[in-house]
């Protein structure tokens, strides 16, 4: 187990432990559960998305560095199987082993509320975690460029 998996671990068990994640609400669910696919929205709808999240519209506008291919995506899944599965589950299904003892429970990445979200809000996301959840910043673990690569990997997990 290197450094960062350690470090990755030892954030996670801080925020289980603590206590500090607080439960989303079932409003806040409800109104995204019938949202489509970004390329589909309504502004406001993408508006609204952004800031249930708390994006700056400026993060979720800017566009993914890292072309889409078979090598950006198998080094996004690498990245997202050594960090992000313990909590995010090896099919992103938000039940990694970690997430039992989460709540708010991690996002599953198929559903359409988080696959409508736009390639720099997931970047964002990412990169500064989610108050009022147990996601933590990644941004002084992951290099700039493995962040937009699982950026690409959680575009597989599109219905």
């Amino acid at each position: 187990m290197d450094r960062y998996q350690i470090v990755g671990l030892l954030l996670m068990l801080v925020f289980v432990t603590a206590g500090c994640a607080a439960s989303a609400t079932a409003d806040e669910h409800a109104g995204m559960a019938g949202m489509t696919g970004h390329s589909g929205m309504e502004m406001s709808d993408h508006s609204d998305m952004m800031a249930a999240h708390a994006i700056p519209e400026e993060a979720a506008a800017v566009a993914n560095p890292v072309a889409v291919s078979d090598g950006s995506i198998a080094a996004g899944q690498a990245t997202y199987a050594q960090n992000c599965a313990a909590c995010h589950g090896a099919e992103g299904k938000g039940d990694g082993a970690a997430a039992a003892g989460l709540n708010p429970k991690p996002a599953d990445f198929h559903a359409a509320h988080v696959q409508g979200l736009s390639d720099g809000a997931i970047f964002y996301i990412i990169t500064h975690g989610r108050e009022g959840t147990a996601m933590v910043a990644w941004e002084e673990v992951l290099s700039e460029g493995q962040r937009w690569e699982v950026v690409n990997f959680l575009r597989t997990f599109a219905p």
